[in-house]
């Protein structure tokens, strides 16, 4: 088969990756996989409480009308700081905290590799009282196009559950019952949809008050995070359409 030429952007810059490896044999195509191609973040552990109680952190981070008091879903863009409790959290390397799950974290020595390598937004994590908690949040934003095949995900929950999901009475988000790594369904978006490096889905998926979002990050990324942090996070390749 003849060489395939595919743009995609690392780190904000256009780049031509050549795929030479495509081939056709009795299995079908094979091609190999883009260097830098995303993957997910397999959380091992949580550490640390968002503050304040009352809002599961999220007051600081969305402001008092950003989010559904009903289902914990956040209802516009982040603006402000996470806001961690000072116990049970030791700011080292990388991590996700409790209750948000879709909220990564860095120390200040591995944010300045984040910011100085890939195309990422990073807001201060603070302590209760304001102070700098000495960290980072990489801020991920959602994607536009669907993630996932709506039937897939709803027999994939069901399985998992016994039910899909629920629509909130009050903001009117649907969310999908938590579901990770190998229980998700094959990504139905393709990869050159996706931009940045790191991404959201924007699929909700929790129960209660929790709501999180799937993510995936550029390879390159997800090592430095894992080397960093190895009990923490453990990367998978997502299953393509």
């Amino acid at each position: 088969c003849s060489r395939l030429v595919m743009t995609a952007t690392l780190q904000s810059q256009a780049k031509v990756v050549f795929l030479d490896d495509l081939t056709i044999g009795g299995r079908g195509i094979r091609a190999r996989v883009l260097e830098d191609g995303f993957v997910g973040i397999g959380v091992r552990r949580h550490r640390g409480w968002p503050w304040p109680d009352d809002s599961w952190g999220l007051t600081p981070m969305f402001g008092e009308g950003g989010w559904c008091r009903a289902c914990g879903t956040p209802l516009s863009e982040q603006a402000g700081s996470l806001r961690l409790q000072r116990k049970g959290v030791t700011v080292r390397g990388a991590w996700v905290p409790n209750w948000r799950f879709d909220a990564i974290c860095v120390d200040a020595a591995l944010a300045d590799e984040v910011r100085a390598r890939f195309s990422v937004s990073l807001l201060p994590v603070r302590w209760p009282r304001g102070g700098d908690a000495g960290a980072f949040q990489l801020v991920v934003p959602s994607g536009d196009v669907a993630w996932f095949a709506g039937e897939e995900l709803a027999a994939a929950a069901r399985a998992r559950h016994g039910t899909d999901g629920a629509r909130c009475g009050r903001c009117g988000t649907w969310r999908w019952m938590p579901l990770r790594g190998g229980l998700l369904p094959p990504l139905v978006v393709r990869e050159h949809d996706l931009s940045g490096d790191a991404v959201a889905s924007p699929e909700w998926f929790g129960d209660g008050c929790k709501s999180f979002r799937q993510m995936l990050v550029r390879r390159s990324l997800g090592e430095l995070l894992a080397h960093a942090s190895p009990r923490d996070f453990a990367l998978r390749d997502p299953a393509w359409r």
